[in-house]
């Protein structure tokens, strides 16, 4: 079984926890390595069994505006240090993943400022460069871009020196940093034949080598098949959990499932938030709607993924120029309790998840779902046999087991013992029922 099938991801923006400053002025070399070694204990404590950084390599601003492919951000330390950190988490069973922006750089990358001196040997390294127009930034040229942002200049991936930089970069961030696997940056724009390079490029180097791309629209599987990418993120489930919360209707939530998994089963990376959208907290109409999210997180098909800070429910939301409020710096050793109700909940689910093939590499299938009544669905694996069964109403209601099941069945989340009936499942909650052999329906 691959390893990223078993993991449960921990999503950090590591310019928050370096503290970095906005804007990168290349002269200040700091080293907060330390300062996210400190989140280790917390993280391994959880139950996570993989971390995602984005990102970090030398860039101007966010991080995604890329100066150097070969040296980790002098905001947060040096590759030495960052070679530690990845190390000081594999020492304690945790694999890394790195966010990577091949689509394009900034402009403060060398080919680009040679560029910008009409050195015309990289004129073939950047996408749609006219000389014959300005560039809305007083460059002596124009170019095509990442969504029209200026700031970000794309690169002609069909350049083989171009594609030989970046592959080389690829290439010694696992020997440098031995990371595990990587996010790629806007996939779903990136060059489809250098994915496949960069696939064949990472396996070369480590067989488990795990490359997951950022992807908000479209048919998956035109991403994820034997040749590009092991796995995309899935924002048609994030948009349907929260708005099928929101506006009480689980037929959305239901309907986003028929469609996206039972037809491939595509192993995809489920979140309820990220470092470019709203805090789940803040998405929410209804604080108790965290409840029932994060249930289904980690009981329905998918990688499940946490950001940083969501697991004690902190809020955030964007602003019109802004996606600071996303990314705070949060200081493990002062701010938070971990005793908090929503954290031991989290770290209760995610070791029902460890320890649940079912749920781990499970079918999933329908079972119930009428207008204003629990959705019931099933996780079945080889023997074994999971019913979830939800609901987001702030009333008590009622499920039929008996139509489902005929053996005793052992809520997950509160080890009681069940005989199939009619069973009541309280105001935005979750069971999590497996049956103690496999007859279900």
């Amino acid at each position: 079984m691959e390893w990223y099938k078993d993991a449960i991801i921990y999503h950090i923006y590591a310019l928050s926890l370096a503290n970095a400053p906005a804007v990168n002025d290349y002269t200040q070399r700091r080293n907060t390595v330390s300062e996210i070694e400190k989140w280790i204990p917390h993280i391994k404590g959880m139950g996570f069994n993989t971390v995602l950084f984005s990102p970090v390599l030398k860039s101007k601003s966010h991080g995604y505006d890329v100066t150097d492919y070969y040296e980790i951000d002098n905001r947060i330390g040096t590759n030495g240090g960052f070679q530690s950190l990845v190390k000081t988490f594999h020492d304690n069973g945790i694999r890394v993943i790195i966010d990577c922006v091949f689509n394009h750089c900034g402009r403060d990358f060398f080919a680009f400022k040679e560029l910008q001196n009409r050195n015309m040997n990289y004129a073939g390294w950047f996408s749609g460069v006219d000389f014959s127009k300005q560039s809305p930034m007083g460059d002596p040229f124009t170019y095509d871009t990442w969504s029209g942002h200026f700031k970000l200049p794309k690169f002609n991936l069909k350049n083989a020196s171009v594609k030989e930089y970046l592959l080389s970069a690829a290439r010694l961030w696992i020997d440098t940093f031995d990371i595990d696997g990587m996010r790629l940056d806007a996939a779903d724009v990136l060059d489809k034949n250098f994915m496949t390079e960069l696939r064949h490029v990472t396996e070369e180097k480590k067989n488990d080598f795990w490359l997951m791309g950022e992807v908000v629209h479209g048919d998956y599987s035109k991403w994820v098949n034997a040749q590009t990418l092991h796995s995309v993120t899935n924002y048609f489930l994030y948009k349907s959990l929260y708005s099928s919360h929101n506006e009480n209707n689980l037929f959305e939530l239901a309907h986003c499932l028929e469609t996206s998994v039972p037809a491939n089963g595509l192993p995809l990376l489920s979140f309820l938030d990220n470092h470019d959208q709203n805090r789940i907290a803040s998405a929410v109409s209804n604080p108790a709607h965290l409840n029932t999210l994060y249930a289904l997180l980690f009981t329905l098909p998918g990688i499940p993924c946490v950001y940083f800070g969501s697991e004690w429910g902190i809020r955030g939301e964007k602003e019109k120029y802004s996606d600071s409020p996303l990314r705070p710096y949060i200081d493990i050793e002062k701010r938070y309790d971990f005793s908090a109700p929503l954290t031991g909940y989290i770290n209760k689910l995610i070791s029902i998840r460890q320890n649940e093939s079912a749920l781990k590499y499970g079918s999933y299938k329908k079972l119930y779902l009428e207008y204003d009544c629990p959705f019931m669905f099933k996780r079945s694996y080889e023997n074994q046999r999971i019913i979830v069964a939800v609901n987001i109403k702030d009333r008590d209601d009622f499920i039929d087991l008996n139509s489902h099941c005929i053996n005793e069945l052992t809520d997950l989340l509160s080890g009681e013992c069940i005989t199939p009936q009619y069973y009541m499942i309280k105001p935005h909650s979750v069971l999590i029922l497996k049956e103690s052999h496999s007859s279900f329906s």
